[in-house]
């Protein structure tokens, strides 16, 4: 949300709150019966308030603190992203992938380290020669399932051309089609910048995996902190309700701060 929405929606919550006070105050001329008609007024006024104004700053203030955050640190915020593959001959829709990532805004750096392979059904002898095959070329990790899944990390760039020589080999030596693979990435990119990114690699259907860094451990710290929704607004109500009994019983309040202040 717009900060200057914001602002006006935090002084319209304050009005209405000012009106819920005015109208406690005339609790000598309207009368001490309608007492309890004023602080539910109080309550209705703060939870519509709430519900419609505060709410709306509430649900951004996270993303607020991950703002003032990216002021004193944008350079340690990461896109995890991923980019398939669904036929394994169309290495041009991988790279065009990747250039649009290099070209987001405050774009810094790009690694990958990991791909998948989702391949047909094969035996568990199958499987044995998979492995083998896989740990002669020194990957720092792969698993495989012969339900199709074939997962590699390796500590080098991921090349598209290995993977397609991956797959290639398993189809001439025991007839394992590779329907798709998945390269994922790790894009080290401005903070200030990753909504325009993010809203970016949706139009270009390059999925998010997740986003890690500094700036978004903030984000995540203050939305663990922050209660539902629904128990803000109710806290606004109790606000709305404190401020009319307040108002209501101004006068001897104030009549006491008097005398106390005399002693």
């Amino acid at each position: 949300m717009n900060s200057i929405v914001s602002i006006v929606y935090l002084i319209i919550f304050i009005l209405m709150l000012v009106f819920v006070f005015s109208t406690g105050l005339l609790i000598p001329i309207i009368g001490k019966k309608n007492i309890i008609v004023v602080c539910i007024v109080g309550f209705i006024v703060g939870i519509v308030g709430g519900g419609f104004f505060i709410s709306p700053i509430y649900q951004d203030l996270p993303y607020l603190v991950g703002d003032v955050h990216s002021m004193i640190d944008s350079n340690h915020e990461f896109l995890n992203v991923s980019v398939n593959s669904s036929n394994i001959n169309s290495s041009n829709k991988i790279n065009d992938s990747i250039n649009t990532i290099k070209n987001m805004k405050g774009f810094k750096s790009l690694e990958s380290s990991e791909f998948k392979l989702m391949t047909s059904k094969f035996s568990q002898e199958r499987k044995k020669l998979i492995e083998k095959y896989l740990s002669n070329k020194n990957y720092s990790y792969y698993g495989v399932n012969s339900s199709g899944v074939i997962n590699i990390q390796t500590k080098k760039e991921v090349d598209s051309n290995e993977i397609n020589i991956i797959a290639k080999w398993l189809d001439y030596t025991g007839g394992v089609k590779t329907k798709e693979y998945i390269i994922y990435f790790n894009a080290n990119i401005n903070a200030f910048d990753i909504n325009d990114d993010i809203n970016m690699l949706n139009e270009k259907q390059i999925s998010i995996e997740s986003i890690t860094g500094k700036n978004q451990d903030s984000i995540n710290l203050v939305k663990s902190l922050l209660v539902s929704k629904e128990q803000m607004i109710l806290i606004c109500g109790l606000l709305g309700f404190l401020v009319a009994l307040i108002s209501v019983f101004f006068d001897s309040i104030s009549r006491f701060f008097r005398k106390f202040k005399k002693k």
